[in-house]
């Protein structure tokens, strides 16, 4: 008869063994991976602010809660101060909002008057070829820069959406307007944040 601890020991050996594997391979890449990730927020900023030459992350407490009260059903991820030379010229907002894959997270640029300066999405999980639409086809994207500072949630879902897609198309909509609130309610009365 075949002892229970001889079924079991192989088990737990190789479940050890996979752990330990596991383990050492997140160590090793986990530096690797926040650094790439790093990288694509610094793009994103620039990309929504091209001219500015520095961001501050927004470290206030009191901003933070109140940006997440004003965007709703919208996560606010972070905010940055758009910096060019020492005159802050906008605000960055990372927000989660969900589309049709689940939370995508987009980067809003907003002028000194809350104006969108540009949008874009940092990840997401859309369906490939239909849901990624939102950001393959250009024009989407780029139709939300240029709303005028204290657009409102009708401006944002007045812009065309991308046909069949219209989960993620709402979800890009969704965190534009939070973005415009989070100006209107919050940055608006920090200082560089109204003309």
């Amino acid at each position: 008869m075949t002892s229970p601890l001889k079924l079991i020991m192989p088990v737990l050996v190789t479940c050890i063994v996979a752990a330990t594997g596991l383990s050492l391979t997140y160590g090793l890449t986990a530096p690797r991976i926040a650094e790439q990730d790093r990288l694509a927020e610094e793009r994103a900023l620039q990309v929504v602010q091209p001219d500015a030459d520095g961001f501050e992350r927004v470290e206030d407490p009191g901003l933070i809660t109140a940006a997440g009260d004003a965007a709703g059903e919208v996560e606010v991820v972070d905010m940055f101060q758009a910096i060019e030379g020492d005159t802050p010229i906008g605000w960055a907002v990372k927000v989660n909002s969900r589309g049709y894959g689940g939370g995508m997270v987009l980067v809003i640029g907003l002028d000194t008057s809350g104006s969108t300066t540009g949008v874009t999405i940092l990840s997401m999980n859309e369906t490939p070829g239909l849901g990624t639409k939102v950001q393959s086809e250009k024009w989407f994207l780029e139709q939300f820069a240029g709303l005028s500072g204290g657009f409102t949630d009708a401006d944002v879902r007045a812009l065309d959406a991308i046909s069949g897609s219209t989960r993620s198309s709402n979800g890009v909509r969704n965190g534009v307007a939070a973005a415009g609130r989070v100006y209107a309610e919050v940055l608006s009365d920090v200082e560089g944040g109204s003309e």
